[in-house]
Parts: structure tokens; sequence; C-alpha cells
């Protein structure tokens, strides 16, 4: 069964991400990913879950205060799915693309430090001070 704190970042997304995490947490969970979303969906509800429901486990964390693993191309980690006027100034911000030390993806970031940042795709977070 998959923890509340997996439910509340799932919230959190917006349903095109959502949709894409089912699959990997599936995997995460050894679980399917319908599977995923009708737990998601009963949580989402007020539904009772199973009663083997676990208490909620941390995100996976890397060890804070870490040097960062540039990219040498950051523009190509600029997102842009979000038209919105703080979506493009969040775009502009990006300068570095890093790598996640759990999951290897890539991570486009500000240059200030240090940064705080939470991988979209392995949930982990990350401290990066240089």
């Amino acid at each position: 069964m998959l923890p509340a704190d997996v439910l509340a970042k799932l919230d959190a997304m917006d349903d095109y991400d959502r949709m894409l995490a089912y699959d990997r947490i599936g995997r995460d969970h050894r679980m399917s990913a319908a599977e995923v979303e009708s737990q998601f969906n009963a949580w989402k509800s007020g539904g009772a879950l199973p009663s083997t429901f676990s208490a909620p486990e941390s995100a996976p964390s890397a060890p804070s205060g870490q040097t960062a693993n540039y990219i040498q191309d950051a523009s190509k980690y600029r997102p842009t799915y979000d038209p919105s006027r703080e979506g493009r100034a969040r775009q502009s911000q990006i300068e570095q693309a890093v790598m996640c030390p759990l999951c290897n993806s890539a991570l486009g970031i500000p240059s200030t430090r240090p940064i705080k940042v939470t991988c979209p795709s392995c949930l982990a977070e990350s401290t990066f001070t240089s």
C-alpha cells in the first residue's frame, strides 16, 4: 500500500504529471499504474484504504550539502509546459543543470546556493552547496 506522503505528493501534481507518476510510483512499490491510480482516487475521495496501510515512509534523501554534478547545456532542461507568467519567470531563472544524485535525472536549477531541490523522478530531496 502507498504511504500517505506519496499520495500527498501525487495530489500536489497537475493531471499530466500525476498520470506519468502513476507508472513510476507503481514500479517503485511493485504495483501497476492502475493500482496506484485507484489508491490515489480512494485516498482523494476520503475512502478507506486497506487495513495493511503502512505508516508514511520518508522520500529518499541524498546527503545534504553535496557538490552538484553539472550538465553542460542547461538550456535543454528548461521546463516549457507552464505558459503562465509565474511559469515563465521560473523558466528564466534556470541557469544550470545538475544530475540527481540518486536516479541521475537531469534537473534544471537556478544558480543560487545553497538550494534544496526535489527530484520529480524519484522524489528525493537534495541540497546543493556548490
